[in-house]
């Protein structure tokens, strides 16, 4: 397969502040790599096969819910609405023979009725993420033997057969692989591991350009990131998890833990496992360790207990068209309101546990209380 990687990692110089180690959570699946959330079930994908982990569930298991047909692997899923999109690579192992990618999607309420493919492609395809109904996508254009540019491409998840628009040609990776993609506040951050460089992108301007975001000595084998909804990035550096705040230009890198029990080799030379990829459940991290079959956790005790703001607060009407209650709110003081763009459209105390959206455009809002030292952001959409 084109983008299988094995690299031995070197200790790096980090900060380090309530540090956990990491613990196994699961075992005995075939590769697990990337992760999807939808709520607080877990899309697991192996090359091979699709795994769900229902992590409210007492006694955690992985339930296989679909297998790919010979010679696809699978790469990255989202989810939208009922439909699983799996990014797929066409790869035919007995002859070493790329055929291409494909981005298909599964109706994981009919499971049976098998995949449709949405965009088919010779060039390699590396990764994706979901902005609101349009995905974004990372498209190799090869002109020599592993010399290549890295364009971004578009298209409507909603249609059967979209079609796809060149957003921007030649990210700047210099022939390293994107290992992942994820969207916040309208903007796409693309990691490589190979380059040790994270990248974003302001979709809401036509005249934006890849910029970067992280280069620095810091980064080694960051093959997957993770962003909550209120602006933390989490990242899988080798067999250490880190995090910062992208909501603020003057934050650095944050060593939350790491695992120290399973190793890999390489050439007979044994190693820390890497990490693969990672998601947050409240305040519990999820971990893929690809070689050792494994899904890790640890705890995030920089945050406090978690799911505190879905155990007890309740936000209606969503949609809403003039005023939003909190419901058994004990923490939250003050809110701020931002549009899809990022930009601020409202803030200020919380009266009565009552927010006032009615002069307000019609849209999509992204509404992030504070208070007692805590804070949550909740997607509120405005009729």
């Amino acid at each position: 397969m084109k983008k299988i990687t094995l690299s031995i990692i070197l200790l790096l110089s980090v900060n380090f502040s309530f540090s956990q180690v990491a613990a196994e959570y699961l075992s005995g699946l075939n590769s697990p790599t990337k992760m999807t959330l939808d709520g607080t079930t877990i899309y697991v994908n192996g090359w091979e096969d699709i795994y769900t982990i229902n992590t409210s569930a007492s006694s955690p298991s992985a339930t296989l819910i679909y297998s790919l047909p010979a010679d696809f692997y699978a790469y990255k899923t989202q989810k939208l609405g009922n439909n699983l999109f799996i990014l797929v690579e066409n790869w035919i192992e007995s002859t070493d023979t790329f055929v291409g990618m494909q981005i298909v999607k599964l109706d994981v309420t009919n499971i049976g009725a098998g995949t449709q493919t949405v965009i088919s492609s010779s060039d390699f395809i590396a990764s994706f993420a979901l902005v609101g109904n349009t995905m974004y996508y990372s498209r190799e254009i090869e002109t020599a033997p592993d010399v290549y540019t890295t364009n971004i491409y578009s298209f409507d998840a909603t249609q059967s057969s979209p079609t796809s628009t060149l957003e921007y040609e030649n990210i700047g990776l210099n022939d390293e692989a994107v290992d992942d993609v994820e969207v916040y506040n309208n903007v796409l951050y693309i990691s490589s591991g190979g380059a040790e460089r994270i990248l974003k992108f302001d979709l809401s301007s036509s005249t934006a350009v890849p910029e970067e975001y992280l280069n620095t000595t810091d980064l080694n084998f960051n093959k997957g990131i993770f962003i909550t909804s209120n602006g933390y990035m989490y990242i899988t550096n080798a067999h250490e998890i880190e995090k910062i705040d992208v909501n603020n230009p003057a934050a650095s890198l944050e060593f939350i833990g790491s695992q120290t029990t399973y190793q890999d080799s390489n050439n007979g030379n044994l190693f820390l496992a890497n990490f693969r990829d990672v998601v947050l459940v409240g305040n519990k991290l999820y971990m893929t360790l690809e070689d050792q079959g494994r899904i890790l956790t640890l705890i995030d005790t920089t945050l406090d207990t978690p799911n505190f703001s879905e155990e007890t607060l309740k936000i209606y009407p969503n949609p809403v068209t003039s005023d939003l209650f909190l419901v058994n709110n004990t923490d939250f003081n003050e809110f701020e309101l931002f549009d899809t763009i990022g930009k601020k459209v409202n803030s200020g105390s919380i009266d009565s546990n009552t927010i006032n959206f009615e002069h307000l455009n019609a849209g999509v809002y992204f509404l992030n209380l504070k208070g007692n030292n805590k804070q949550d952001t909740f997607k509120i959409v405005k009729q």
